[in-house]
């Protein structure tokens, strides 16, 4: 369905109504843990980026926020988005987007009772569903009855399988991925996404957030990486200020026991002098040897984590360089964009068996900030979702840290190719770290499908491509090694 403007907007406030109402509106955008809230949390986002530093606008979302139900207040918001998405063709693509998407899932759910409701007028956008109803719904003249012919929604309490799930998996046999059968029982993670700062100089990036968000929601879904619920712990744009962060951090090293350490960071990083940092929410430019997670300081709150973790994974999701249309963060003198993390800054995060970094692009690039084929995401955060829903190459229970390397460097260049940067297409390779290529340390539950495997040698070429990257890495690839790199990669983007 094609929608208007005001269409969009009256079918992403109907589904952010209810949750207002209903006091989840603290979930929403932070810690959802199913797909449905994920978007919604995007689509809420999404609102309170393009209304910030306008006045007005703010003002109507925090009244809208108070009183949802207040037709008055529903009237201004509407109004307020309209106006604000109108004015920028590429915000106004944005939220047509979130309105197809919100239209493919089903209704809001609802304790009790079903019924059809129309809303007659904008005043009355979420009136009527802002009780304990679902079902069909109409709005003036535009149907959004998505339930016509076949059962009514689940409620939002059981368990959605993922969309892309088209088998159950079989009961995981291995005690040393679960200690239960059905979760990755021994994953812990610490998801980090910052896509907003309170320092306006530097530059938004939704997508990193929206990366960490769902990623979050996918380690967590027991039908893919099957991480228990309350060992996954999520830290997004105001939640994820330093102090935060660093107690997350000394929280991971207390709880990991010898599991599998899993740390992610979208965001923004950036040279501090002859040092390097990752930008929290409240980084302050002016000051960012203090108020910025410094090499020295990540470094020594990942060593505890390091001394107590069987497994450490990092992934580093930084430097966002720009996209199309206004996201060409390069081009904004006024936007600051940050660096891609340097050598050292991530070798000394795995020094010994069993650890692990991955980066989302080499220390010389810039790593794209909108998908190709996902633009709600980054180019890595994209592949990286697409990599653990099962598109990963193996066959085994778990997904191994050198099946899913060989993935993203395979899918990520060409997925960010597409943006325009410095005169060219963006060059971007996601590079890989360890200093030991001794253990193919299982990353999360392989879900009950994939859509291929290059056969029996998949393990091994995935573990000769990560030799040939650390060789890159360390600038010792030879002529006959990139030969050989390049075949690999043309065989893993094949059979993928």
């Amino acid at each position: 369905m094609e929608y208007t403007l005001a269409e969009a907007a009256r079918q992403v406030l109907i589904y952010i109504v209810p949750l207002i109402a209903a006091g989840a509106l603290a979930k929403i955008g932070e810690d959802a843990s199913d797909t449905a809230t994920e978007l919604l949390g995007r689509a809420w986002d999404t609102l309170a980026r393009r209304f910030r530093g306008h006045d007005e606008a703010e003002a109507a979302l925090t009244l809208f926020k108070a009183k949802p139900q207040d037709k008055a207040r529903q009237h201004i918001i509407e109004a307020q988005v309209i106006e604000r998405f109108e004015a920028d063709p590429a915000a106004a693509a944005e939220l047509l987007a979130l309105a197809q998407a919100i239209a493919a899932m089903s209704p809001p759910a609802a304790p009790s009772r079903q019924h059809t409701q129309t809303i007659g007028d904008q005043a009355n956008v979420g009136v009527a569903i802002a009780g304990d109803h679902h079902g069909n719904l109409t709005i003036g003249s535009l149907d959004m009855s998505r339930n016509k012919g076949v059962p009514p929604a689940a409620p939002a309490s059981a368990p959605a399988a993922s969309p892309v799930v088209v088998a159950p998996r079989q009961r995981v046999d291995d005690p040393t991925l679960s200690a239960d059968g059905v979760h990755f029982s021994y994953g812990h993670a610490l998801i980090i996404g910052v896509g907003t700062y309170q320092d306006r100089r530097i530059r938004s990036v939704p997508t990193t957030a929206n990366d960490a968000r769902a990623v979050a929601s996918l380690l967590r879904d027991p039908h893919l990486a099957a991480y228990p619920d309350a060992q996954v712990r999520v830290l997004l744009d105001a939640k994820a200020s330093r102090t935060n962060i660093l107690d997350a951090l000394e929280d991971l090293a207390n709880r990991v026991g010898d599991g599998t350490a899993l740390i992610f960071f979208a965001g923004h990083g950036a040279p501090v002098g002859a040092d390097y940092a990752l930008l929290p929410y409240d980084a302050d430019l002016n000051d960012l040897a203090t108020t910025a997670l410094t090499t020295e300081v990540f470094q020594q709150r990942v060593a505890k984590i390091r001394a107590k973790a069987k497994r450490l994974i990092v992934l580093l999701n930084c430097c966002h360089a720009g996209g199309v249309g206004d996201t060409v963060l390069g081009a904004d003198p006024d936007g600051f964009s940050g660096d891609a993390p340097p050598a050292d800054f991530y070798r000394p995060l795995a020094v010994g068996s069993g650890q692990v970094v991955i980066s989302s692009s080499r220390p010389t690039q810039k790593s794209g900030a909108v998908s190709q084929t996902n633009p709600a995401h980054t180019p890595f955060g994209a592949q990286l979702l697409a990599a653990l829903r099962g598109k990963a190459p193996g066959a085994g229970a778990g997904v191994g840290i050198f099946e899913l390397f060989a993935y993203l460097r395979a899918q990520v260049p060409a997925d960010a190719r597409h943006i325009w940067y410095h005169g060219g297409p963006l060059v971007q390779e996601p590079l890989f770290y360890a200093s030991q290529l001794d253990d193919n340390l299982a990353v999360a539950l392989r879900p009950g499908w994939q859509s291929g495997t290059l056969g029996d040698d998949t393990l091994s070429l995935a573990m000769r491509l990560a030799e040939l990257e650390l060789a890159a890495e360390a600038g010792a690839l030879t002529a006959a090694q990139m030969a050989e790199r390049d075949l690999l990669l043309t065989r893993l983007v094949d059979g993928a």
